[in-house]
């Protein structure tokens, strides 16, 4: 366990001086090998085979047509729909701002990119609305937390690559938790509002999206939009397109969508949005890279053979293993980014899952959604920080605001580790 220790060193140190994951990352990695004695030329060697990958892909694809869709109104158009059908209820616009992040989860898959597309019009209007500006912050921060679980997901396509695990089986069996995280999330909201005086009508929310009503923003327009997860589901269910092509059709169908319905993609804006994706998905890749190295190191020191014989040990039983995960996840999300974490301990973990004799699709969707719930627990807790950034609020504010969420999404973890059937009935239904 020393090659560990120190890796955990390395990289603590790196992080408290704020050096960026990636560079962390790879030269923890460079300094792995050279106290491995292993040649440095490894590192490009395994960072080049570990991107080069068909799977992969689909990063792009989804970020570029979830840019697409926020850029030509469809993420305006889900709002302004679930704005309609909410009433005069206490946080309505709260409860409409995680049901939007829902929806647009299942397009988008990606955590950051769901709260910042959300945020940027619920929080005007919650604010609007004399919400509290740090429960409007903690209300998307939350909402992001539902997109790498609910199908389609980056973090699951990162994740299947890595551990060889049925990406479509991941999908499916993430969407009933995600679902009850959601409604979990609404239930905070309410409770919320009725006890600090949130009445004002949700559908004073479409008034901020500053939508024009013969624009097609009735259910006629946001149809288009709903239709898309429930498409990209269907095909990579059923076998009829992978995750990568399911992830390519999106972006062309994203495009005929802003562009010949909705109208409202500016053409001149595209080339700026291709940019922006493959911006994004570089530093992914840059990440994927750097940390499959490091993971490769751990395990050419059998690591993960090491920590399968510490916790075959302690836990004597398949469901003690997994509650022994389930508190040391919530610990590791803490203090570390999901995408390294994914990465770094997706092979440690995936021997022990044997071992047990564990459902990988079961384990792998209750992995994922512990450390996507660590984007909103400090420290680290990124989506508090990009909630920060929208609302003007102090981290310890909009962190506080965030307790009673990140408890529930919790609870409700920890009720899918207790009755597995909450994670795998939909994909033993559906892949026999």
């Amino acid at each position: 366990m020393t090659i560990l220790g120190i890796y955990l060193l390395i990289f603590a140190i790196f992080f408290t001086i704020g050096l960026p994951i990636v560079l962390a990352l790879s030269i923890s990695a460079i300094l792995l090998l050279i106290i491995s004695d292993i040649n440095l030329l490894t590192f490009t060697q395994e960072f080049l085979m570990s991107i080069d990958s068909y799977s992969l892909t689909a990063i792009f694809f989804f970020v570029f047509a979830g840019e697409l869709m926020n850029s030509g109104g469809m993420t305006k158009r889900i709002i302004s729909a679930v704005s309609k059908r909410m009433g005069n209820v206490p946080a309505g616009l709260a409860i409409v701002a995680g049901i939007s992040a829902m929806i647009f989860a299942a397009i988008n898959g990606s955590a950051i990119a769901t709260t910042v597309a959300i945020g940027s019009i619920m929080v005007p209007a919650m604010r609007k609305e004399n919400y509290g500006a740090a429960f409007s912050g903690a209300v998307v921060a939350a909402g992001g937390v539902i997109g790498p679980i609910i199908p389609p997901s980056i973090p699951v396509i990162l994740y299947g690559a890595i551990t060889a695990s049925s990406i479509p089986k991941l999908f499916i069996g993430g969407l009933i938790l995600g679902v009850l995280i959601g409604i979990g999330h609404g239930i905070v909201s309410f409770i919320t509002g009725k006890k600090r005086g949130y009445y004002r009508k949700a559908v004073s929310a479409a008034a901020e999206t500053h939508i024009d009503e013969k624009n097609d923003t009735s259910s006629k327009g946001v149809i288009w939009a709903l239709f898309l997860p429930i498409f990209i589901m269907v095909t990579v269910t059923f076998g009829i397109f992978t995750a990568t092509e399911s992830a390519a059709f999106a972006v062309v169908y994203a495009f005929i969508i802003v562009t010949l319905i909705y109208k409202e993609l500016d053409l001149k804006k595209l080339p700026d949005i291709v940019r922006k994706s493959m911006v994004s998905t570089g530093a992914v890749m840059a990440i994927v890279g750097s940390a499959s190295v490091v993971a490769w190191i751990l395990t050419y020191n059998r690591v993960p053979q090491q920590i399968t014989e510490y916790l075959l040990e302690y836990a004597h039983s398949e469901m003690a293993f997994m509650i022994i995960v389930f508190f040391l996840l919530i610990v590791v999300g803490m203090i570390m980014d999901l995408t390294p974490a994914i990465l770094i301990l997706s092979p440690i973990f995936i021997e022990p899952v044997k071992q047990f004799g564990i459902d990988p699709v079961y384990f792998g969707v209750i992995f994922l959604a512990i450390l996507t719930t660590g984007l909103i627990t400090p420290p680290v807790g990124t989506l508090i920080y990009t909630s920060c950034s929208m609302t003007e609020r102090p981290f310890s504010e909009v962190s506080r605001e965030l307790m009673p969420y990140t408890i529930i999404t919790l609870v409700i973890i920890f009720a899918a580790v207790l009755v597995p059937e909450i994670v795998t009935f939909l994909p033993n239904l559906l892949f026999k």
